[in-house]
């Protein structure tokens, strides 16, 4: 029998699968408003603590990702050696069958996974996406079932734990430093990214070699890997004076990239292009189409979101920069940047914030890592302390008053949420509500 331990979105789903296949299950929540409402959609005397558990009983388990597989909560699981996944592996029993394209990645994720189903939709090839963009895994059999394509974001923590996984295509587009509080160390971070790749022995696999981590893997796996790249590289496909070379597929073919959506905006979506270009070719993707939806791409909340813009300034809305590289990359499109930085930080080195100091008119900060960033920052960089979001935006607006020149306003914490917010949406649309409150003062 199968016991699911953490009933957020991901563990609701597998339970709402396993309802209707009539299996059982026991499960449990440690937040008693989650288990009032599994009780709603779930008539069954279910929910039982782990200690409290009959161990005959169960052969596997399945953790929700948000809950790290070395949390002492779940160690008595261990001790009786109940199998521990996450719901990618009961994914990958049930979609075998499916023509899965897997998105993962530090930065960048969410962006290509709908970039791709977006092209797929409009080539008449309905998909299902979902993962860690927030649709669970396991909501696929309720409505799309019958669906052959599927386009799914995944985290480390849901390729911790599977058996078999072999995706139609694998994508690796950068791994950075982030979620290092739930691992022993990066290089452990990394390792689970690269299981996208080394496990995948039948499909195509696509890595963006930008960064050393990931040209690392690559090197490791060139023979069965088609690689991208911002920059000119032999074989590749890359990017150059504004188009896609191709040197994989083609032999130097140029695609030139003469409109591009706002919504991707910003060097670092050149490798969601490239990726959503190299799954189009092998998906044999009409290029006027790949064109057109990079043309009218509509991104996705809290990512570079532009908020506002007058005469005198603009407002980004970047909410889902929670890790540093994410952060840097953000400012490197923007000048005169009136920015609110902040929260629960996953990487200390704010120094290197430094090397773009001339594009940064004062740092606004907010949450926990306030103290620490001001020491780190205070001598090169103009900083002040305001600790809330919302004496954040009351300060940066009197600041905006006295300027002369055009100034671009950039939410872009660089942390995690969970010291002031639930998560990076909550956070992204408090921003909003209270930059339009201000704005209607």
């Amino acid at each position: 029998m199968k016991y699911i331990y953490g009933l957020r979105k991901s563990g609701e789903s597998i339970i709402n699968y396993l309802n209707s296949i009539n299996e059982n299950f026991f499960c449990w929540d440690d937040n008693i408003k989650i288990r009032n409402k599994i009780k709603k959609i779930s008539k069954k005397n279910n929910l039982i603590e782990p200690n409290k558990l009959n161990f005959k009983l169960i052969n596997e388990s399945f953790v929700t990702p948000g809950i790290s597989l070395k949390n002492k909560k779940i160690s008595i699981l261990k001790n009786y050696k109940v199998k521990l996944y996450r719901d990618l592996e009961l994914y990958s029993r049930i979609a075998y069958k499916k023509k899965i394209i897997a998105i993962t990645g530090t930065n960048g994720k969410s962006t290509t996974t709908k970039l791709i189903s977006d092209i797929l939709n409009q080539n008449d090839i309905p998909n299902f996406m979902g993962g860690n963009i927030g649709i669970p895994l396991l909501d696929f059999p309720k409505k799309h079932k019958n669906l052959k394509y599927h386009v799914i974001e995944l985290s480390s923590y849901q390729l911790e734990s599977f058996k078999k996984f072999n995706p139609y295509i694998s994508v690796l587009l950068n791994i950075s430093r982030d979620h290092l509080d739930r691992y022993k160390n990066f290089k452990e971070y990394i390792y689970q990214k690269e299981k996208l790749i080394f496990t995948n022995s039948k499909g195509y696999n696509i890595i963006c070699i930008d960064d050393k981590n990931t040209y690392l893997i690559y090197q490791k796996y060139k023979k069965k890997t088609i690689p991208i790249s911002s920059k000119p590289f032999k074989g590749a496909i890359f990017y150059e004076n504004n188009a896609i070379i191709d040197d994989y597929f083609e032999k130097n073919k140029k695609i030139e990239l003469a409109e591009i959506s706002s919504s991707l905006f910003g060097n670092f979506n050149i490798q969601n292009i490239l990726a959503a270009y190299a799954v189009s070719k092998i998906l044999k993707i009409n290029l006027i189409k790949f064109n057109s939806i990079l043309k009218k791409f509509k991104g996705l909340p809290h990512r570079l979101e532009l908020v506002f813009i007058n005469r005198k300034y603009c407002i980004i809305n970047n909410s889902k920069s929670t890790n540093l590289e994410s952060l840097v990359n953000s400012i490197k499109n923007y000048k005169n940047i009136k920015l609110i930085l902040g929260g629960k930080p996953k990487d200390k080195k704010f120094k290197k914030l430094l090397k773009y100091k001339n594009r940064i008119n004062k740092i606004y900060l907010i949450g926990e890592s306030s103290n620490f960033i001001s020491k780190e920052l205070e001598n090169e960089i103009s900083v002040e302390i305001c600790n809330t979001l919302q004496n954040a935006i009351k300060k940066i607006f009197l600041d905006i008053k006295k300027e002369k020149q055009f100034t671009n306003v950039l939410f872009s914490p660089g942390c995690a949420s969970f010291d002031q917010f639930k998560n990076f949406e909550e956070r992204g649309n408090e921003f909003k509500r209270l930059v339009k409150k201000i704005n209607h003062e």
